[in-house]
């Protein structure tokens, strides 16, 4: 991989819940609700945009569904997050289909000079997941513990 900013555009919504918080990943196809959702994912977190990649990490996930598949790989990235200590920047899955997929994520180090904006994504849980295709447009929904 180059050292080139994967930097895409990426819609999605935060949905607050309780003492939760939630993403909705949206996109033209799954792979992009996913991205959008994973970054959406890491947005609560940090800015994203004031960081620049320096780590390229290949990510992949697999699941009996969509939703199984969802979680799976959201709580991948949870892991370069809270056991590779490596802050997710961006995301491009290069395949997939019902039941797997693979990711490239560019990612940094976190060091001290990263400034927080909100609580650290501890989990990711089942609770009002949902993968579905809507008048050709996909969304992805997720619901994180904090």
């Amino acid at each position: 991989m180059n050292d080139t900013r994967m930097k895409r555009e990426h819609k999605f919504e935060v949905l607050e819940h309780t003492a939760d918080v939630g993403v909705v990943g949206l996109g033209r196809t799954m792979a992009e609700a996913f991205e959008a959702a994973a970054y959406g994912m890491f947005s609560i977190v940090a800015n994203l945009e004031k960081y620049d990649p320096t780590i390229w990490v290949h990510v992949e996930a697999s699941g009996d569904d969509y939703i199984t598949l969802f979680e799976r790989f959201l709580s991948s990235l949870v892991v370069i997050f809270d056991g590779d200590g490596l802050l997710p920047l961006d995301f491009e899955i290069t395949e997939i289909s019902s039941t797997s997929l693979a990711c490239v994520v560019s990612c940094r180090k976190i060091g001290d000079d990263i400034e927080w904006l909100g609580p650290t994504i501890k989990a990711v849980t089942y609770h009002l997941m949902s993968v579905e295709n809507v008048d050709g447009h996909w969304r992805a929904q997720a619901i994180f513990d904090v």
